[in-house]
């Protein structure tokens, strides 16, 4: 995808009916279900989510599939870092131990996992909205 279809397609959100909170939560939830480990079924969860909350749906889906097979890697050893320096473990993460560790391991990167996914959908959130709020006014002019 070029560049300029994605900022079209941002500008379109942003020109939306929604209100700047309906895009932000939006912007923020889907940017939490994709840097959380959710293992491909991140834009589905989203799509059952969008039933029970009120956000908008097209940025939600757009910031889920931030986490792809080229960035998950990056997202999960942060997750586990992270983790890691809340619980003060000190295991090695590689493949060579995991077995062994697997509950210790599996613990660490859910509790890094909600660390590092909120810290993202809170900057999605604030960054989406004043995004929004900066196209909507200049329109006004």
């Amino acid at each position: 995808m070029k560049w300029k279809a994605v900022v079209d397609f941002f500008w379109k959100i942003a020109k939306s009916h929604d209100s700047t909170e309906e895009i932000a939560w939006g912007a923020a939830i889907g940017t939490f279900i994709s840097v959380f480990p959710t293992f491909g079924f991140g834009t589905p969860l989203v799509v059952v989510l969008s039933r029970v909350f009120k956000f908008n749906l097209a940025i939600a889906v757009a910031t889920s599939v931030i986490s792809n097979p080229f960035t998950s890697p990056f997202f999960m050893l942060m997750n586990y870092e992270v983790g890691a320096i809340l619980l003060n473990h000190s295991i090695a993460f590689d493949i060579d131990n995991w077995k062994e560790n697997l509950k210790d391991t599996g613990l660490t990167i859910l509790i890094g996992s909600v660390i590092v996914s909120g810290f993202m959908a809170v900057l999605a959130y604030y960054f989406s909205k004043y995004m929004v709020l900066r196209f909507r006014n200049k329109k006004k002019l």
